[in-house]
């Protein structure tokens, strides 16, 4: 496989000058490990490290090199490891709000195409989760498909229902159900990867993301798998680390382990391109600043009344919107905020005791 195959296109290309390369490989990441990644130049994979210069110049741990980047690399065919110089710039980022409280990025691939959102059409089934998946792949500036696994779960008649469901919450998107069971539209879904194309299946444990990939891989599929747990059906993580596989067909695809939070920070543009049809809506409201939840004149809660936009499509845009305002707060903001909610409480705690004790 060629360099270009391997999906090194324009984008890449003019930012290195192979006559002023000082000896430097391009390779890009297929796998990234507790401190060690893999390169390849389409032909050979070899371990590599970063050097202490380029993680010194790092910002954060969002310019460290992640699976699909593009890097300069020195002794890349060495018997020890080669070590990477530098990373090129991205044509895309796909990140998240990493575990927790707090606002930092987790990085979880560069330079993907298109990313398939996968949700399950069993037990697990969250329209809400689903909607989070898209505002942070539009935010990326990658295309997003909705994959609807487990179809053989549901009549014919369930399945029209629910992937209408889905378009009403998403009337941008392009849904394609399918089953890993009885393998109903797999082959529709396999033609969607296109050879040279990099792609990203993303979507909580247990959804059947490696399951695919098994399906797609064929005969040679050998990614390892683990039930799904029936009660609540959340899946085990089978995917321990992200990693490139190249696709009989030439098609690049990034395995991900599945996300069991999902953040959003920065993620105005992501919202607007989600959720469009309220942003149109917004554009009719009496006031220009406004919250869209109880004010008088609100273009947006009249299309609701009117059951012009769902409410549930509605709660989740103001529920993300609050959530990036917060999240879009300084440091200094969220701890003054912190110590005024926490002498609210002490205020609220020492007039109960005080009512209880006269």
């Amino acid at each position: 496989m060629t360099r270009e195959e391997f999906g090194f296109g324009p984008w890449f290309r003019e930012q290195f000058d192979p006559e002023h390369g000082d000896g430097l490989t391009v390779a890009r990441v297929t796998a990234v490990h507790k401190g060690e990644c893999e390169v390849s130049d389409g032909e050979s994979t070899h371990p590599a490290k970063t050097t202490g210069r380029l993680r010194h110049r790092a910002k954060s741990k969002l310019d460290y090199p992640t699976v699909g980047d593009w890097a300069l690399v020195k002794n890349f065919d060495h018997e020890d490891f080669g070590t990477i110089q530098s990373v090129l710039k991205r044509k895309s980022e796909l990140k998240r709000k990493t575990a927790g409280r707090t606002t930092r990025y987790q990085l979880i691939a560069a330079n993907i195409d298109t990313a398939f959102i996968m949700q399950t059409l069993g037990p697990g089934y969250n329209l809400q989760r689903l909607e989070r998946y898209l505002v942070m792949v539009n935010e990326s500036g990658i295309e997003p498909i909705v994959l609807l696994s487990n179809s053989d779960l549901l009549s014919v008649t369930e399945l029209e229902e629910t992937v209408a469901e889905v378009h009403v919450r998403m009337p941008k998107a392009r849904i394609l159900a399918f089953s890993n069971t009885d393998r109903k539209g797999l082959e529709k879904v396999g033609d969607l990867f296109a050879p040279g194309g990099t792609y990203c299946i993303i979507g909580s444990s247990g959804v059947g993301k490696t399951t695919l990939l098994n399906n797609l891989l064929g005969e040679e599929g050998d990614l390892f798998t683990l039930p799904v747990r029936e009660k609540d059906g959340k899946g085990l993580h089978s995917t321990t680390w992200r990693e490139l596989i190249t696709l009989d067909n030439g098609a690049l695809v990034v395995d991900t382990p599945g996300m069991r939070e999902l953040g959003n920070l920065d993620v105005n543009e992501g919202i607007d391109e989600t959720f469009d049809d309220i942003t149109t809506l917004a554009a009719s409201c009496k006031f220009s600043d406004c919250s869209h939840v109880g004010t008088a004149g609100c273009a947006v809660l009249e299309a609701v009344e009117q059951g012009v936009l769902a409410t549930a499509r509605y709660n989740n845009y103001i529920r993300l919107m609050k959530e990036a305002a917060f999240n879009d707060q300084s440091v200094l903001e969220k701890r003054d905020q912190d110590k005024k909610l926490s002498r609210f409480y002490r205020s609220e705690q020492g007039s109960h005791r005080k009512k209880g004790g006269y």
